[in-house]
């Protein structure tokens, strides 16, 4: 990681947040983006980096929006197609860096957001 870009990126990474559906414009996250963000992270430095992103891209069901990352990230690094940028298998430790920093931006930038619980917990609290 690196601090001085990390903190270059934070106010881009402010902006892609809505720009991508992430925060809306009421300047709130929800707190199930805010986990997606910490599980991306995780899966990195855990995982693969190739596998992190394809499992973000292809995600089904509620999840199906944690691609929106995926779309954050490209806006940060400036490429297309996130997948295709990592599985051309050339220097896979400076684009994993670099994904890294934009995500670790990306969190933080998160926490400049007001955080919000899903409307779907929310209208399940009041049911009887």
């Amino acid at each position: 990681m690196n601090k001085r870009k990390v903190e270059e990126l934070i106010p881009k990474a402010y902006k892609f947040l809505k720009e991508v559906g992430i925060a809306n414009d009421n300047d709130e996250i929800s707190e199930t983006f805010v986990g997606y963000l910490s599980s991306y992270g995780a899966s990195i430095q855990t995982g693969s980096l190739i596998g992190t992103i394809c499992y973000f891209e292809k995600n089904e069901g509620k999840e199906k929006e944690a691609c929106r990352i995926n779309r954050a990230i490209e806006k940060l690094i400036d490429k297309d197609e996130l997948r295709k940028y990592v599985m051309d298998g050339k220097n896979i430790s400076t684009k994993k860096e670099e994904i890294t920093n934009a995500l670790i931006s990306l969190k933080l930038a998160a926490n400049l957001y007001k955080k919000i619980e899903d409307k779907e917990k929310n209208d399940g609290k009041h049911r009887e």
